[in-house]
C-alpha cells in the first residue's frame, strides 16, 4: 500500500478512501517573506534562502531572522482527523504559530521536524501560518564557523500531513520514520526488525497490517501484529536467500503498514518505507567489506548548494548531482557536513552509492551544556529519521574540531586545554549516543593533518578514522600522502583509515602544461587527484577516499580565483564538468571510455618549434588518434592517461581520439607565438604576466597567454621575478581583487621587471597596462614626502615611473594611494612607433610590478 502524496500549488481537492488514509501535501506556493530590519515584503516560494546573492557578495551576508506568512484553508472534513506540518530543513532556528499562538520550535538547520496542528486550527475556515527562521550566529548551535555558507531560510519543502486520529507517531526526533532494522544479514538468510509507536484516541483497538515486498514488487510477507496492549509495536520476520543490496546491485524491499479501524476496516493511516539488505564491516587491514567481498570505496564529498540558487535547489538537482556522482564511476558519497534532504538518501539508495552522513560539529565546540546537547539532538534525529536506507554505512560526528585551536596563535595553554577536554567529552557523549541508536553502522570523524588528534586520543573514540589530507596543496609534496598513512598504520593498526577529504582548488579559466601547487590550473587538479588514487589504490589498508569537493560550492570566506567559493569541485558551481570529472569516468568505469582533456584548452599558443600536449583519458591500453582525418598516432594508457606530443602547423585541426568501442572529437587551433606580432593589425596580443598559465575569459572568450622573456623580434619581460606572497604557495596572492571578475589576470604578476618591450611594425598602438597593488600593509604615502623616514618606510612603500619609448606616462604612481590595496586598475595609453614598444618601470621605492598588458594596433 502506497502512500497518497498529493501536490498542489493552490486549492486542495480530496477524497479520502479505504485505501489511503494518510494525505502528504506541499505547501511551497505563495509565501510572504520580509527579513528583520526591512520594510520589503516579497512573494517567494520554498525552497527558499534570502542569502542565494548576498552571500557572494563582498562575503558578507544577512545572518538574522527571516519571516514567512500564509492564508491556508483547512477543510471542515479535516476537523475529525490530525492535521500536521512538516519541515525537510530550516536553518537554523525556527518558530512557529498558527493563528498567532505558539505552536513550537525545533533547533538545527539539517533535519526535519513535525508539529501537530489540530489543537491550533479553525476548520472550515483560512488559517494564518507564521514561520520565524533565523540564521544568526549562535555560540550553543552548530555549527560555529566553517568554510561554507550557513544559508538562511526554508530551504527544504514543507508539507501539510493529515491522518486519522489513530496514526503512527510524526513528532519527534524521527520526524515519522518507523525503522526497520536488519540485525543479521547473509546470503541464505535476514532477520529483520519493523518497529514504531501508534498514537491512540482511546476509543478503539486499531489493527495493524504490515506487508513486505520484495525488489521485483512481488508481496512476499504478510503480517498482523497484535497491539492491543499499548502504543509501541515491534516485528521480527525474516526472509530467505533476500536479494542483497549492493553499488553494481541495489536491491530495495518495501514496507508498508497500514492502521486499520477494527470494526470497518479503513485505514486510518499509512506508512511506507524501503530498505535493503546487506552486511558489512571497516577491516584495518583488508579495507572494507561489503557482502563479505572486499571493495574500495571511491567517491566524494558533496554540499548541498547551487549556483544563484544558495541552498534552496528542487529535488531534481539533487538527483541530478548523486546521478552525475554515479556516472563518474563512484561508489561512495559523504555528505559534508550535514545530513542533506531526505530525497539524497532515496537516490543514494536508488542509485548505489554507499553514504557518510555527518552532522555539523566542524572546526570548534562551545563549553556548555547547551551546545553539547544540541550535537547530540542533531545526531539523534539524524539516526532516527534516515535509519533505513541501506546506502548509509558511516554516522559521524565531528569534522577537524581542532582547526580552529591549532590556528589561533593568541589561544592560552590553559584555554587550548579547556578546548580539548570539551571536545573529547562530546566525542564520547557523541559516540554513546550513536551506539546507543545504532549498532550496525560505523561511527566516523574526520580529522585534519595533525598529531592533536592522537595525543588528545580523541582519534580512539570512533569506529573509523577519516583524514582530510591536502599533500601538494596546503603541506608540501604530493607523494607525502603514502608515507603519511603508512606511519599512522603503523603506529594505529588496529584504526581502520580512510581519506575523507583531498584535492587542490581548479579554474577552468586557468590552463597549462606546466602545472604547479597553488596556481589553481586544471592541469595541477589532475596531477594531484591521479597522485591520491594511485597510492591508495596500492595500499589495501586504506577503506577509501572521497574527493574535495563533487562540486565548487560557495564559502563566503574564501579568497581564491573565484572569491566566495571553495574551488575544489569536480565540476563547477553550475554543474559544468572540468577535465578532473572525465577523468575519474575513465578511471573508474567499466564500459570503454574515451575523453579528450582540454575542454577550455582549445586554443594553443606554442613556439613554432614546439610540439603540442595533448592528453587522452581512456581505460583501455591504447589510444588511437587521428588527425584532421588522415594521420593516425597511438600511444600507450597509463594510470588511464594517454599522452601525445603532436607536430602541428598554424590553425585549426580535427582530433579524434578511438578507445575501443568509444570514440571522442575535439577541435583545437595552435597559434605561433612568433607570428603574433606579425599579426597584430588584426588580432590584439593579450599577456597574463607573471604567470605560466593562459587565462580564458568567460565573457569575451579572450585568452591571455602565458608570460615569456623577451627576445628579438618578438616581445616579452626584461628582469624580474614571478611575485609569490607565500613562497611555498601561492603563484601570485590568492586574495580577492576587486572591481572586476578577472581575478586571476591580477592576483598573479611580475615584480621588479625593468621594462615589457614588443618588437612591432610602424603603426599607431594602444597599450593596456593591468595591475594590482597585492600587499595589505603597503603605504599610501607619497614618496617625495617621506623625508628622513624614508628607510623606515619605504619598504611598504611602492612607488615607480612609467615609461614608453623615453616618454613619461606616470609619475610615482602608488597604486595602493591612488586606487587602493587589492583593486584592479587598467591603465591605457596610445602611441605611435616606428619599430618598437619599450615600457620601462623605474622604481622610486619598492617594486615595480605588472598583472597583464593587451597591445593593440589601431
Amino acid at each position: 500500500m502506497k502512500i497518497f502524496k498529493i501536490i498542489l500549488a493552490g486549492v486542495l481537492f480530496v477524497s479520502f478512501s479505504t485505501e489511503a488514509q494518510r494525505l502528504v501535501k506541499t505547501v511551497n506556493s505563495g509565501w510572504k517573506f520580509q527579513k528583520e530590519n526591512s520594510e520589503k515584503i516579497e512573494t517567494v516560494n520554498i525552497p527558499h534562502t534570502w542569502n542565494s546573492q548576498d552571500a557572494f557578495n563582498e562575503g558578507d551576508y544577512f545572518r538574522g531572522t527571516g519571516t514567512y506568512e500564509k492564508q491556508v484553508f483547512i477543510p471542515k472534513e479535516w476537523e475529525a482527523k490530525s492535521v500536521f506540518l512538516k519541515f525537510e530543513g530550516a536553518n537554523q532556528h525556527t518558530q512557529i504559530f498558527i493563528n498567532d499562538k505558539p505552536v513550537g520550535e525545533h533547533t538545527g538547520g539539517y533535519t526535519a521536524f513535525i508539529f501537530e496542528l489540530s489543537e491550533y486550527l479553525n476548520f472550515g475556515e483560512a488559517n494564518q501560518v507564521r514561520i520565524l527562521v533565523d540564521n544568526s550566529h549562535n555560540q550553543n548551535i552548530p555549527p560555529l564557523e566553517a568554510d561554507f555558507n550557513f544559508y538562511g531560510g526554508i530551504y527544504r519543502d514543507v508539507e501539510l500531513i493529515v491522518t486519522g486520529k489513530d496514526h503512527f507517531k510524526l513528532e519527534g526526533e524521527a520526524a515519522g520514520n518507523l525503522l526497520v532494522k536488519t540485525p543479521e544479514v547473509s546470503e541464505k538468510l535476514a532477520k529483520l526488525n519493523f518497529s514504531g509507536e501508534i498514537v491512540r484516541s482511546g476509543k478503539k483497538n486499531p489493527k495493524l497490517e504490515i506487508k513486505v515486498t520484495d525488489p521485483n514488487g512481488k508481496l512476499i510477507k504478510t503480517l498482523t501484529p497484535d497491539i492491543k496492549n499499548g502504543s509501541n509495536f515491534s516485528v521480527d520476520f525474516e526472509i530467505k536467500a533476500p536479494l542483497l543490496w549492493s553499488p553494481e546491485q541495489p536491491h530495495l524491499y518495501e514496507i508498508t503498514a497500514n492502521l486499520k479501524d477494527p470494526d470497518s476496516g479503513e485505514i486510518m493511516d499509512s506508512y511506507s518505507t524501503s530498505f535493503g539488505c546487506r552486511w558489512f564491516k571497516a577491516d584495518p587491514e583488508k579495507g572494507f567489506i561489503l557482502n563479505g567481498k572486499p571493495i574500495k570505496l571511491i567517491g566524494a564529498n558533496r554540499h548541498q548548494d547551487f549556483e544563484n540558487m544558495g541552498n534552496a535547489v528542487p529535488n531534481s538537482i539533487h538527483r541530478k548531482d548523486y546521478q552525475m556522482i554515479k556516472d563518474m564511476g563512484s561508489n561512495f558519497i559523504r555528505t559534508a557536513h550535514y545530513p542533506q534532504d531526505p530525497d539524497v538518501y532515496r537516490i543514494c539508495d536508488e542509485l548505489g552509492l554507499l553514504v557518510w552522513t555527518e552532522v555539523p560539529v566542524i572546526n570548534d565546540v562551545t563549553d556548555t551544556e547547551a551546545y553539547h546537547q544540541n550535537a547530540i539532538d542533531m545526531q539523534r534525529e539524524q539516526i532516527l529519521q534516515l535509519y533505513n536506507h541501506p546506502s548509509i554505512v558511516f554516522w559521524g560526528y565531528m569534522n577537524e574540531i581542532f582547526i580552529r585551536l591549532v590556528f589561533t596563535r593568541d589561544m592560552s595553554e590553559a584555554d587550548k586545554n579547556a578546548k580539548i577536554k570539551t571536545s573529547v567529552e562530546l566525542a564520547e557523549k557523541l559516540e554513546a549516543a550513536t551506539k546507543e541508536l545504532d549498532t550496525s553502522r560505523l561511527s566516523v570523524m574526520a580529522l585534519h593533518e595533525n598529531e592533536i588528534y592522537n595525543t588528545s586520543k580523541i582519534a580512539d573514540i570512533p569506529d573509523v578514522i577519516g583524514w582530510n589530507l591536502y599533500f601538494g596543496w596546503y603541506t608540501p609534496g604530493l607523494e607525502n600522502l603514502g608515507k603519511f598513512l603508512d606511519e599512522q598504520h603503523n603506529r594505529y593498526p588496529e584504526r581502520p583509515l580512510l581519506i575523507s577529504e583531498y584535492g587542490p582548488g581548479s579554474d577552468s579559466r586557468i590552463q597549462t602544461n606546466e602545472p604547479k601547487p597553488w596556481d589553481f590550473s586544471e592541469a595541477y587538479q589532475l596531477k594531484s587527484h591521479v597522485s591520491y588514487l594511485n597510492q591508495i589504490m596500492e595500499r589495501d589498508y586504506m577503506l577509501g577516499m572521497a574527493a574535495w569537493n563533487f562540486a565548487d560550492f560557495g564559502s563566503s570566506g574564501r579568497q581564491d580565483s573565484r572569491p566566495y567559493i571553495n574551488q575544489k569541485g569536480l565540476v563547477n558551481f553550475n554543474r559544468e564538468p572540468k577535465d578532473i570529472y572525465h577523468y575519474y569516468k575513465a578511471r573508474l568505469n567499466k564500459e570503454d571510455y574515451v575523453y579528450i582533456a582540454g575542454k577550455n584548452f582549445t586554443t594553443r599558443f606554442i613556439d613554432q618549434n614546439e610540439k603540442v600536449k595533448l592528453k587522452v583519458f581512456s581505460n583501455s591500453k591504447k589510444v588511437k588518434l587521428q588527425i584532421d582525418d588522415n594521420i593516425e598516432k597511438e600511444a600507450i594508457v597509463k594510470d588511464n592517461i594517454a599522452e601525445f606530443d603532436l607536430n602541428l602547423e598554424e590553425g585549426k585541426h580535427s582530433i579524434k581520439a578511438i578507445s575501443g568501442s568509444a570514440d571522442y572529437h575535439r577541435n583545437i587551433e595552435v597559434k605561433f607565438r612568433n607570428n603574433l606580432i606579425k599579426n597584430i593589425q588584426n588580432k590584439p596580443i593579450r599577456i597574463n604576466v607573471g604567470s605560466h598559465s593562459d587565462f580564458v575569459d568567460e565573457e569575451t572568450g579572450e585568452i591571455w597567454i602565458s608570460d615569456q622573456a623577451f627576445s628579438e623580434n618578438s616581445f616579452g619581460y626584461v628582469s624580474g621575478e614571478v611575485f609569490q606572497q607565500s613562497k611555498s604557495k601561492f603563484q601570485g596572492t590568492a586574495s580577492n581583487i576587486k572591481v572586476t571578475t578577472k581575478e586571476p589576470l591580477y592576483q598573479t604578476m611580475r615584480e621588479g621587471l625593468k621594462s615589457y618591450k614588443f618588437d612591432v611594425p610602424a603603426g599607431r598602438y594602444r597599450i593596456s597596462l593591468l595591475m594590482a597593488e597585492p600587499n595589505r600593509r603597503a603605504s599610501t604615502e607619497n614618496i617625495y614626502n617621506l623625508g628622513s623616514d624614508q628607510n623606515k618606510t619605504s619598504d611598504e612603500v611602492r612607488s615607480f615611473d612609467i615609461l614608453i619609448n623615453g616618454e613619461l606616462a606616470e609619475q610615482d604612481l602608488n597604486l595602493a594611494r591612488d586606487y587602493g590595496i587589492l583593486q584592479a586598475v587598467e591603465l591605457n595609453y596610445e602611441i605611435s612607433t616606428k619599430d618598437e614598444i619599450n615600457i620601462q618601470f623605474n622604481p622610486e621605492s619598492g617594486k615595480p610590478i605588472l598583472s597583464g598588458i593587451k597591445l593593440e594596433k589601431l
